[in-house]
């Protein structure tokens, strides 16, 4: 019965794989690693296509970071749009001191530190960066943040399968890897604030 279960989970999951792919596609507009992490779990399992996941999230996340960036430069002098704003400037001032200098590198790493990404796609619309300069930066790293995340859920539901049959015990052990890594990833978004600010201030002295 135990080594059922999980494959009970899956054939639900296949038979509704349409609806499965679609809440992906709208997770990917609106920031969705762990969606794209639980998507690569899934592949582990054949309940979806790891194909069609790496293709749906890439057109996702390409397709959502074009809709922020023209938010940002549509945003006019309201109340509401200066909260936004103020928001996202926290953000880049706190992730990326030196956005203005470097726009394609800020960008392209920003998709790497949590809590960075929505709000340096927003200012980029709002401070009028060239569009081919962002997409180019944003198209690269798309790619390769994809790739990544779902290397990491894959390979996060090859350990957890391996681990257990029991789709219960699947899902708990997969939540755990989960808040690893996230948590793994704002250590590391922490160190590269705290190393770009170092080097903001040592510009500024120089």
């Amino acid at each position: 019965m135990l080594e059922q279960s999980i494959d009970v989970f899956v054939q639900l999951v296949q038979d509704h794989r349409f609806w499965g792919y679609a809440i992906l596609f709208i997770a990917m507009i609106f920031e969705g690693e762990v969606f794209l992490i639980v998507a690569g779990m899934l592949a582990t399992l054949d309940a979806f296509d790891i194909g069609d996941v790496l293709w749906i999230s890439f057109f996702g996340v390409i397709l959502g970071n074009t809709m922020w960036y023209y938010l940002g430069a549509k945003l006019k002098d309201t109340r509401f749009s200066r909260r936004i704003i103020k928001w996202a400037e926290r953000a880049i001032i706190f992730f990326l001191p030196r956005f203005r200098e470097k726009p394609f590198k800020s960008i392209f790493f920003s998709k790497f530190i949590y809590g960075a990404n929505r709000a340096t796609v927003i200012m980029s619309g709002v401070l009028r960066v060239p569009f081919r300069l962002f997409f180019k930066a944003e198209f690269l790293a798309s790619i390769l943040w994809v790739a990544l995340y779902a290397s990491v859920g894959y390979f996060f539901g090859f350990a957890a399968v391996n681990i257990t049959h029991n789709a219960s015990r699947f899902a708990l052990i997969a939540v755990v890897f989960m808040i690893a890594f996230i948590l793994i990833q704002k250590l590391i978004a922490d160190r590269y604030e705290r190393i770009q600010h170092q080097k903001h201030e040592k510009d500024s002295n120089t």
